[in-house]
């Protein structure tokens, strides 16, 4: 089975600064998932919205790679 690809998830979401305090947030990925720190309020939920996308893009190649290996 395919799986989602988080060190690609993180790379993302750290390469991301806030505009208002220049600081990077933080992905860590756990046993329940993952967590996100950053710096302020604001930043944290425009980060929480682009993991939400950059999530399901991830998930959709890893069953697109799924699919593809079971019918051959």
């Amino acid at each position: 089975m395919e799986k989602i690809d988080y060190n690609s998830v993180k790379r993302k979401i750290e390469r991301e600064l806030c505009v208002t305090h220049n600081q990077h947030p933080k992905f860590e990925k756990t046993h329940k998932g993952f967590n996100i720190s950053a710096c302020c309020e604001a930043f944290q939920a425009k980060i929480v919205k682009k993991t939400e996308t950059i999530m399901a893009d991830e998930t959709k190649v890893a069953i697109e790679k799924m699919l593809s290996k079971a019918f051959r």
